[in-house]
């Protein structure tokens, strides 16, 4: 992903986006890829070669808290409303009237509410590892961690009440080789008890515990995560999960339709088959329930990461998908 290919826009709430744009050949669509967390725009860098290569227009930003983007630490701005309109006016500043979507992690958050209040801007949906997220407000995943357990079977989300908490982002940039390990772990499994334990992720940081990192994870792409994140602080990113806790959505998600939680649209679900938190059991029920269009449902025994770990499966599966629309 050449420098040369970043830009910048400013969007309607006054925020600096950087993100990477190649524009398509003629007839081609133009693809948006979403990042999560820890990640920026680079976390796409397996992807979009493949698919420039192809004549696909391509559209990648650091979301908001990330990357050459701005970095508000106002949780309140990160409301799904909000950064699905950001979005947006990426596209509007380079006149692209329609995308298809490509999201993973928290970035299929994104492209979820960007289906929720800008239906019309994408023709097509791609989840990877986190599948499409519905416009549901009865199960805070943080508070309502008792009803998590009975429902998949362990505390999966227990990791995030550590990251809402005010001394998650000292302990984290003070243990940054730590965090990236926890992150990235060396086995699939190791999310089992570090994540999904209550208390483990903090024990895990403040006792700087390092494993070695994954085979996908090269030691140039740990370095470039981490100086990313210390250069702007994990304060902001960190905001996702905080709005998510402090229910941010509520107010505007109240005024859309119910109509407005079912897809239509042509659906591409990638499940990593190792990820112990992201399950794809939690995705199947979500797409059972609201996805009513064509679902494609395909499997990668690839931990969270899958896009780092297995690109050859991951870019074939998606130009299969796109190829077939």
């Amino acid at each position: 992903m050449e420098q040369s290919s970043y830009r910048q826009a400013k969007t309607k709430r006054g925020f600096t986006y950087s993100y990477f744009f190649s524009p398509p050949a003629s007839g081609k669509p133009v693809l948006f890829f979403s990042h999560g967390f820890p990640s920026n725009s680079t976390l796409w860098k397996r992807q979009v070669p493949f698919f420039q290569q192809r004549g696909y227009g391509v559209i990648v930003p650091d979301h908001l808290g990330y990357g050459g983007t701005d970095k508000p630490t106002d949780a309140k701005l990160y409301s799904g409303r909000a950064l699905s309109g950001d979005i947006v006016d990426i596209f509007d500043a380079e006149k692209i009237d329609q995308v298809i979507a490509i999201g993973h992690d928290w970035g299929s958050y994104v492209v979820s509410r960007v289906l929720h209040y800008f239906p019309q801007r994408v023709s097509a949906s791609a989840f990877l590892a986190v599948g499409y997220l519905p416009i549901d407000g009865a199960l805070n995943v943080i508070r309502d961690y008792e009803t998590v357990i009975k429902l998949f079977g362990a505390d999966i989300f227990a990791y995030q009440r550590f990251f809402i908490h005010p001394d998650a982002p000292a302990i984290i940039e003070k243990n940054i080789d730590s965090f990236v390990s926890l992150l990235y772990p060396e086995t699939p499994e190791q999310w089992k008890t570090t994540l999904s334990v209550d208390g483990a992720t903090r024990t895990w940081l403040e006792t700087n515990t390092i494993k070695p990192l994954p085979a996908y994870m090269s030691t140039e792409d740990a370095e470039y995560l981490k100086a990313s994140l210390l250069s702007g602080g994990v304060s902001a990113p960190l905001c996702f999960y905080k709005a998510n806790n402090e229910d941010a959505n509520i107010e505007e998600d109240a005024k859309l339709p119910a109509s407005a939680r079912v897809i239509s649209m042509p659906i591409l679900y990638i499940a990593f088959t190792k990820d112990f938190v992201a399950s794809p059991e939690r995705a199947d029920g979500a797409h059972q329930k609201y996805v009513k269009g064509p679902l494609t449902r395909k499997e990668i025994p690839a931990d969270h990461w899958g896009m780092m770990s297995h690109p050859t499966e991951v870019n074939n599966l998606l130009l299969e998908w796109l190829e077939a629309l």
